[in-house]
């Protein structure tokens, strides 16, 4: 019985653990350049030794691909439940779904979009979108390889990306909504001159 009590009592820890480390993090992200955050820093403003921080990860860097990870995968499991949904024929419903997503949490994705050193993040979200998009049932199979399709998706998944990243950043005076009817206004259009959607 003592065993598992202790087991708890660890498991417990562990979480504090990493979550006093991220919370770190994340603070240490408003005040200096993502490439210039060392551990030093993280542990001091946590309030832990290094041995405890090295026991959840192996560098600063292990910080950030764990949180970029997390959030790749929140968007693949929103993605996925309009896997079979005619993207480009109706993007309004996935695209309003992410919008709310990123509301959820907005301070905390101002933050790292706005840290020096993203651009490696916004590269994977790209990757994420294009992916999607490609799979979309809505593209005849004889035109999903062809580069005009490969270009465009291309086009869009990179501004979609990039103006969420300016939103977050303060440059654009709307919200999240607004930008998701834009874009599937625009989505919908180029799916007509292109599949006849």
């Amino acid at each position: 019985m003592r065993e598992k009590t202790g087991g708890r009592a660890e498991y417990r820890s562990a979480i504090r653990s990493r979550r006093m480390i991220r919370e770190a993090y994340t603070v240490l992200l408003k005040e200096k350049d993502l490439s210039k955050i060392t551990v030093t820093d993280i542990v001091n403003r946590a309030d832990i030794n290094r041995a405890t921080f090295y026991a959840h990860y192996p560098d600063v860097r292990g910080v950030t691909e764990e949180i970029e990870n997390e959030i790749i995968a929140k968007m693949l499991e929103v993605l996925k439940e309009f896997e079979f949904t005619n993207f480009f024929r109706n993007p309004t419903p996935l695209l309003l779904q992410l919008s709310r997503y990123l509301e959820e949490d907005a301070e905390f994705y101002r933050i790292l979009i706005k840290a020096n050193g993203s651009e490696m993040f916004m590269e994977k979200l790209k990757k994420v979108f294009t992916d999607h998009m490609l799979h979309d049932s809505d593209i005849p199979d004889d035109m999903r390889h062809s580069k005009m399709v490969s270009l465009r998706i291309c086009y869009f998944a990179g501004g979609i990306v990039n103006l969420c990243r300016q939103w977050f950043r303060g440059d654009l005076d709307c919200t999240l909504n607004d930008i998701a009817m834009e874009v599937s206004k625009l989505l919908h259009l180029n799916a007509q001159e292109l599949f006849g959607t």
